[in-house]
Formats: C-alpha cells, structure tokens, sequence
C-alpha cells in the first residue's frame, strides 16, 4: 500500500472509495473535489462505475487518477448492467451470453490497468426461481473465470442481500458458486450493509471464509458510509486485524448530500479505528 504523510492513512490496509465515473471527467469539478478530497484523506484508490467502460481508455482513467496521487482498484459493474440490462443469470439464453461476452469485454478492460472486476447486480436480480438462476450464474462462471485467469484479473462476487437478487446473498452461498474454480481469480466479496442484513453473524462468517476474499466494502446499516449508522466498524476491523487480513478496503455507501463533508465525516469516525 501506498501511505502519505497524512496522519488519516492507513499503516495496514489499502482504502478505496467507490464512486460514479462522469462522462466528461477530465471537466467535472464535482469529480476533481472529490478526488482531491480522497487524497489529502489518505485513500490509496478508487473503485469505479463506469455506464459504458467502451468509451473511455483504461490508460487514460488511470493517468488521470495518478494525478490526483489514486490507483484504479476496480471496475464496478453495477452501472453498466443497469445500462444495457446485463443479467448472468438471465433465464433467456441469448441475453445469458450477451452478459458473459460484456462481462469478458470488461475483464480485457480491467487487465490493461491491472484492476480487478466486480460483479454485484451483474450476477441477476431477484428471481421467481432461485435455483434456476444460480445454475445459470455458475454456467456464467464457469466461462468468465477461465477467461478472467488467463489475464490475472480478479473477479469478486458480491454477496448481495435477497432484496436485491436471488443469488449469492450470504458468503457461504458465494463461495459455493465459486466451489471448484480458480480461487486465486474467483473471490468473494463481503460487504457489510449486505452482510448486516444477511449473515447470522458477520464476524464468525469473515473468519470462516478468510481465504476467499481479497477486498471487503465498508457501508452502514442505512447504506450510508460509515459512522452514519449502528454497525460496529470498531469491532469490524479489529476482526480483520484478529484473522490476519491485510487485503484492501473499500468505503461504499450513498451520501447524504456533500459526498466530500460526509466522506470526511466517516474518515473522521474511521481513520482512527484503521490506525490503530
């Protein structure tokens, strides 16, 4: 990890945020204040959503981050399924395949600046047949992850709370759809709004399924970012400290208005739990 002369940087973990690419970045003043805020923050990087990643250079997104002192860790997907109604577990077979091949466009994009992919509302929505639709996921799988490997990219499934889909909802059902594939590429990714909601207890399942995750998402009960809700993010990290995890954190969550005051709102509250 990269840590700056910033007494809000992590010694340990590598702390991203997830924002909203613009389509005319390079202008958007919105967008520069709130890279430059993550900087003076202390953030290593940023994970992306970009609407349609084919209209912009990965080489190009990374320049510009670099001068703001950021990596690109991820490339999100949500945006892009959301945009062009990508599903992985589509019970139409063409549309199935039409996602694998987007999803296979987006890992190439990845790998050109070494990130890695998420796949949260890409895997499908909430469905009327819910097996159905994790056999379909796995077959999606079981073409991405090959093709994920043979270019080291890392794909992270998102655990997802049942609101939101039908598939992959608590970690261990994650890592049962991932059962038998490249788990150097093939990860799971906790996140603790959706682990709120789902798991029986978020602490043991991290512990159960530290070998399977290489990222975790950092968002409050409300799905806002932390230290704007009632998760316990003191006893969250002292977890990951206790189980031996020096991955990378990512801080994810709707704002309440000013995403730069309430991001330094969170870092106010979460800086000090990272340092120590």
């Amino acid at each position: 990890m990269q840590v700056r002369n910033n007494p809000m940087a992590s010694p340990r973990f590598a702390l991203s945020f997830q924002t909203t690419l613009p389509d005319d970045f390079p202008k958007d003043a919105a967008f520069r204040l709130l890279l430059g805020a993550l900087r003076d923050l202390g953030f290593w990087g940023v994970e992306l959503n970009i609407g349609d990643p084919r209209d912009c250079r990965p080489q190009d997104i990374r320049s510009f981050l670099a001068g703001f002192g950021l990596e690109l860790s991820m490339l999100a997907t949500g945006l892009t399924a959301k945009r062009f109604g990508l599903s992985l577990s589509d019970p139409e077979e063409d549309a199935r395949q039409k996602s694998v091949d987007r999803c296979r466009e987006m890992i190439d994009w990845a790998a050109a600046v070494r990130a890695g992919l998420i796949i949260g509302f890409l895997k499908g929505g909430v469905s009327p047949d819910p097996a159905g639709a994790r056999t379909r996921l796995r077959k999606s799988l079981e073409q991405i992850v090959p093709f994920a490997s043979e270019r080291s990219t890392p794909i992270l499934v998102e655990a997802t709370n049942r609101y939101e889909s039908s598939v992959a909802n608590t970690l261990e059902e994650t890592v049962a759809l991932l059962e038998g594939l490249d788990a150097v590429h093939a990860c799971v990714l906790p996140d603790t709004f959706h682990m709120n909601i789902e798991e029986a207890d978020m602490f043991e399942s991290l512990t159960r399924h530290r070998a399977r995750f290489i990222s975790l998402h950092l968002s409050d009960n409300n799905r806002r970012f932390p230290g704007f809700g009632s998760i316990d993010f003191r006893r969250v990290i002292q977890q990951l400290r206790d189980i031996g995890y020096t991955g990378r954190l990512a801080i994810e969550g709707n704002p309440g208005g000013d995403v730069v005051k309430d991001v330094r709102q969170s870092m106010l509250r979460l800086a000090p739990l990272l340092a120590t």
